[in-house]
C-alpha cells in the first residue's frame, strides 16, 4: 500500500490549514480593498448612468469583485503551500526519524535554494547518527 505522506504532490492538502495562519490578514485586507473599490465606482457612477447601465455597471463590478477575491485566495494558498511545504517536509522526516527510519534523507524542492543548508545539515546529521548507531 501507498503511503501519501510520501507521495511527491500531496503537499497542497497538508498546507491548507496554514492558510489563514499565514494568509488570513492578507486575504481580509485585500478583499475589503476590492469591495470597497468596487461600491466606491458605483456610487460615483450611480447617478450619471441610465437604469440599464446601473445594472451592467453592477454586474461588472460584482464580477471584478468576485474574480479579485478568488484570485487572492488562490494566491494565499499557493503562497501558504511554499511557506509552510518546507515545514511539513522537515517534520515528515523527523517523525520518520524518530520512528526508526535512520536511512532518511532530507530533499527540498529545486526552487528553495535558500533551504539548502538546513537539507545540508539534516542530511549530515542523519549521516553521523547512522555512523554511531552502526559501531
Amino acid at each position: 500500500m501507498v503511503n501519501l505522506q510520501q507521495v511527491r504532490g500531496t503537499g497542497v492538502r497538508f498546507t491548507l490549514p496554514y492558510v489563514l495562519r499565514f494568509s488570513g490578514l492578507w486575504i481580509l485586507v485585500t478583499t475589503l480593498v476590492a469591495v470597497v473599490f468596487a461600491v466606491t465606482s458605483y456610487l460615483m457612477m450611480f447617478d450619471r448612468l441610465s437604469d440599464d447601465a446601473r445594472g451592467d455597471l453592477a454586474l461588472v463590478l460584482t464580477i471584478q469583485t468576485a474574480l479579485v477575491v478568488g484570485a487572492v485566495l488562490l494566491l494565499a494558498v499557493f503562497s501558504t503551500h511554499r511557506l509552510a511545504g518546507p515545514m511539513i517536509a522537515l517534520r515528515r522526516a523527523m517523525e520518520d526519524v524518530k520512528a526508526g527510519k535512520l536511512d532518511r534523507e532530507l530533499h527540498f524542492r529545486r526552487t528553495d535554494p535558500h533551504l539548502g543548508e538546513l537539507e545540508v545539515a539534516f542530511n549530515e546529521m542523519m549521516e553521523s547518527v547512522r555512523g554511531r548507531a552502526g559501531s
